[in-house]
């Protein structure tokens, strides 16, 4: 596996010096870096006695000339740093990059933190070194993928993004709750805005799955129905005295009431089919929403139970999507590698 650079997707001019200007900033911080790990590991006297007898001019120029002086060179390399970063912040406000000009700075903390000449913040400069790689890497010029140390810097870059990203998406759903909850204006601009300009969709939607529903449902349930209405007669005339005395008719009165049951239940029959097959009728679909419309309209006017059913019902939708959010789906991608092309 190795590092696969693709020159032709660099654009003319900028990009073509930008793309020099990060690989310049990569080696330069990859080299403070080596820098800062040797003069701390020549802090430790056994490296240093082990320099002095192995090489020891070199460690009597580094003692000397680097070591006394580390913060000197170490500042040589901020200036480095600070001069870049000014650079990219002006292109990025010629360049319209971020909504105001001062965005830059936040959006890449961790180059100014890592600036800071003192202890761990220092360390802070690999930083800069990964987000220049996956720069890179987004924009198609390297292609680290298929190098372990690609692969492991895209690994736990995605895996920090997914759960900053996670509290951020989670803190402003349960802000939303906090407000829907206490009665903010948000629940009636929902309402209003986003509910009743889709009233007309919402209820084409609906009448349109209602008949479809019925058309299906009955054609399933058709022989069931015919039976219930069959049985609905025959309990009728069990339960009423004209029936009794009905089937009390000697040869006719049985026969009468079996006709009847027939009669009940081919009537009943045909009545719903008529009534699925108004409601599946295209002519008859104004009707439908128009009774759709009243029913809104009518459920309007209990506003406080309305607004009580959009407020539980927007609660629990967001309660779902933050039990979502906060699932940890790098977790899940170890565990089944075929996750990641979803």
């Amino acid at each position: 596996m190795k590092v696969r650079l693709h020159p032709e997707k660099l654009k003319a001019n900028l990009d073509t010096i930008g793309f020099i200007i990060d690989l310049a900033m990569i080696v330069l911080v990859i080299a403070n870096l080596s820098l800062i790990l040797f003069d701390w590991l020549f802090q430790v006297p056994p490296v240093q006695d082990f320099l002095a007898s192995l090489v020891p001019a070199f460690h009597n120029f580094y003692r000397d000339t680097i070591h006394s002086d580390f913060l000197f060179y170490d500042l040589c390399f901020v200036a480095v740093y600070l001069t870049e970063f000014t650079i990219r912040w002006i292109v990025a406000i010629a360049r319209h990059t971020y909504h105001r000009w001062f965005f830059y700075p936040f959006a890449h903390w961790y180059d100014l933190l890592g600036c800071i000449p003192v202890g761990s913040f220092r360390w802070l400069r690999i930083l800069r070194v990964i987000s220049l790689l996956i720069r890179l890497q987004r924009m198609g010029i390297v292609d680290l993928s298929q190098t372990w140390l690609g692969q492991t810097i895209l690994k736990y870059y995605g895996i920090v993004v997914e759960e900053i990203s996670d509290r951020v998406v989670i803190n402003v759903l349960s802000g939303a709750q906090r407000e829907i909850g206490g009665g903010s204006p948000l629940l009636h601009r929902i309402e209003s805005q986003v509910l009743v300009p889709r009233k007309e969709q919402l209820v084409s939607f609906v009448a349109a799955r209602i008949a479809n529903a019925t058309q299906k449902s009955h054609g399933q349930y058709r022989d069931q129905l015919a039976e219930y209405f069959s049985h609905l007669t025959d309990e009728s005339l069990v339960r009423t005295q004209a029936g009794r005395r009905l089937a009390s008719i000697p040869v006719a009165g049985p026969r009468a009431i079996a006709l009847l049951g027939e009669a009940v239940r081919e009537t009943g029959s045909a009545f719903v089919d008529q009534l699925v097959d108004d409601l599946a009728s295209s002519a008859n679909r104004a009707q439908l929403e128009q009774l759709l419309h009243d029913l809104i309209d009518a459920a309007g006017g209990e506003g406080e139970q309305l607004d009580a059913l959009i407020r539980d019902t927007l609660l629990d939708v967001l309660e779902q999507v933050k039990n979502q959010v906060a699932v940890q789906q790098w977790k899940l991608e170890e565990q089944d590698p075929s996750l990641k092309s979803l």
